[in-house]
């Protein structure tokens, strides 16, 4: 903070700034810059409160992330392997900024995974040397990979952009068959059905291309928009606004360009699509953004191909990397925040905000519900009777905000209303009955 009068400054490297200014009299403190992130994962980023940057993005991937990263990849593999029996041609992963920022990488780690190509951490910070690993030690066929990403990412991270882009183009040039590398495969089919509607000396480009995302100065999927507001009827409207906003390329000497009909490519060959879970802060129902980009891709692909891709979440945030359904991931998150006691008492100790982030997350099912089909009838029949059916709860819950608790009788009647939820009649008199009830008291406080 500038301060126009003489100072006496004091500060060391360990402490936060001290300054005084004499002429006023008053003193100032700076707080000083450090790591932010997941505490568990890195204990330097302790004491929290201090102001947080991002470290050096020269730094992405880290040998760590690196090595993480296969592992997620041989995670998803075997995981769709043991649930269709064969490899799958082309997965989808999730890429985002500050999650990159948090692991060092572990999702770029992932994407070069799939593809069989390694990092050589001596080489050139600046600009990073890959190298493919032989099939003989891959164990595998090179699996190809869309990669969507967030703006943030964009802005973040174009040097490690440039590099994931000089994996595919090494991947795609190796003298090797359809069966053993996806990728070349891919792009040579990817040629042949642009021929013609492209320019030839952007052919290759294009058709070598996997990274899409929004385009340039834009940040999000503006799909939450829909499901905070309800205005859409149908899910193709929310896969329609998915494809017109990420379908722009970002590739060599191209830089958010639309391209649908290379991205619809790319989405008729996705058999799997995955995201990592990368902080103990978040599971993966607390935030929309999960159902925005893993759930809008997921439901994306499934209308393009007709079918519903594998569904995967990899836990990171431990030493030892669980990879599961997203069912599985979504189930965990509900018992464990939306439906614990401890969880619901420690937040209602917040006046207004603790009602109010209950009912955000009751949105987001309605997003996960829409987008991946993954929300079973329990737990829209477990949060009404936690919610709604306890008469204690409920009343809990109009004292701390009256107008999250409306908004939570909305989204459960919604549930019901869109086909969620083959809700029961007992349940949905309840639910009317109370929403009859908290109404008319918002009515009669809000007369003048």
């Amino acid at each position: 903070m500038p301060c126009p009068y003489k100072m006496n400054t004091n500060h060391k490297a360990t402490t936060n700034m001290h300054i005084q200014c004499t002429a006023k009299k008053k003193i100032l403190f700076l707080i000083n810059a450090a790591l932010g992130g997941d505490p568990l994962r890195n204990p330097d980023v302790l004491p929290t409160g201090r102001n947080s940057y991002q470290f050096d993005p020269r730094l992405v991937p880290s040998e760590e992330a690196c090595r993480r990263g296969m592992q997620i990849a041989e995670n998803t593999i075997q995981h769709y392997k043991e649930l269709n029996g064969d490899y799958p041609d082309s997965t989808a992963v999730i890429l985002w900024g500050f999650e990159t920022t948090k692991t060092r990488g572990e999702t770029v780690g992932q994407i070069l995974g799939y593809l069989g190509v390694r990092v050589l951490h001596n080489s050139n910070p600046f600009h990073k040397k890959l190298e493919a690993i032989p099939l003989a030690e891959l164990g595998r066929p090179r699996i190809d990979c869309l990669v969507q990403i967030c703006g943030f990412f964009r802005d973040m991270y174009p040097n490690v952009m440039d590099m994931i882009n000089r994996a595919f183009q090494l991947v795609a040039e190796l003298p090797e068959t359809a069966e053993e590398n996806h990728i070349r495969h891919n792009t040579l089919r990817l040629q042949e059905e642009l021929a013609g509607q492209v320019p030839e000396e952007r052919l290759n480009t294009i058709a070598t291309g996997r990274i899409f995302g929004p385009r340039a100065g834009e940040y999000g999927t503006r799909t939450t928009h829909l499901i905070e507001t309800g205005a859409w009827t149908e899910e193709e409207d929310i896969t329609d606004l998915f494809t017109s906003t990420m379908s722009h390329l970002y590739a060599d000497g191209i830089h958010g360009e639309r391209q649908p009909a290379a991205y619809r490519s790319r989405l008729k060959a996705v058999d799997a699509v995955s995201q990592v879970r990368d902080s103990h802060e978040y599971e993966i129902m607390d935030l929309d953004h999960y159902y925005e980009y893993f759930g809008g891709l997921s439901r994306t692909v499934e209308a393009v191909r007709g079918e519903a891709p594998v569904m995967l979440i990899s836990d990171t945030t431990k030493e030892v990397i669980r990879t599961e359904t997203v069912k599985e991931s979504l189930n965990r998150g509900i018992r464990t925040r939306l439906l614990n006691p401890k969880w619901i008492d420690a937040l209602l100790e917040h006046d207004y905000h603790g009602a109010q982030k209950i009912g955000d997350r009751v949105e987001n099912l309605i997003g996960f519900a829409a987008t991946t089909h993954a929300v079973d009838d329990w737990v829209w029949s477990a949060v009404t009777e936690r919610y709604a059916a306890d008469a204690e709860m409920f009343s809990r819950l109009q004292e701390n905000n009256r107008f999250a608790a409306e908004e939570i009788l909305k989204r459960l009647l919604e549930a019901q209303q869109r086909g969620y939820w083959n809700a029961s009649q007992e349940e949905m008199n309840l639910l009317r009955d109370r929403y009859l009830e908290l109404e008319g008291e918002i009515e009669e406080r809000t007369e003048p």
